[in-house]
């Protein structure tokens, strides 16, 4: 007797839930959270040197829209002086 399509879907879910779990067990579960926390904390201290404005701007320059795939000639300066200001804390003149 041949399988429904409905069954072979229910046991391919069920192997795959059986392997994420052997899978979860052997990962490093306390250094993926440590490590989560590092880039939240940096994240947070990147975002927060750039004025709202500032982080208008550059999502408008860098998000690529259906128009324009990639940032301008023209843009890519003021991106740079922005991601300096991210890192920096401060303009470079």
């Amino acid at each position: 007797m041949a399988k429904s399509s409905k069954a072979k879907k229910a046991g391919a879910a069920v192997g795959l839930a059986g392997r994420a779990w052997e899978y979860g067990k052997r990962v490093d579960w306390p250094a993926v959270w440590m490590r989560a926390r590092w880039l939240s904390h940096h994240s947070q201290r990147l975002y927060n040197n750039l004025t709202p404005e500032e982080r208008r701007e550059f999502l408008d320059i860098v998000v690529p829209t259906r128009d324009s795939k990639m940032i301008a000639k023209d843009d890519r300066a003021r991106v740079a002086e922005l991601v300096s200001k991210a890192f920096s804390g401060s303009r470079r003149i």
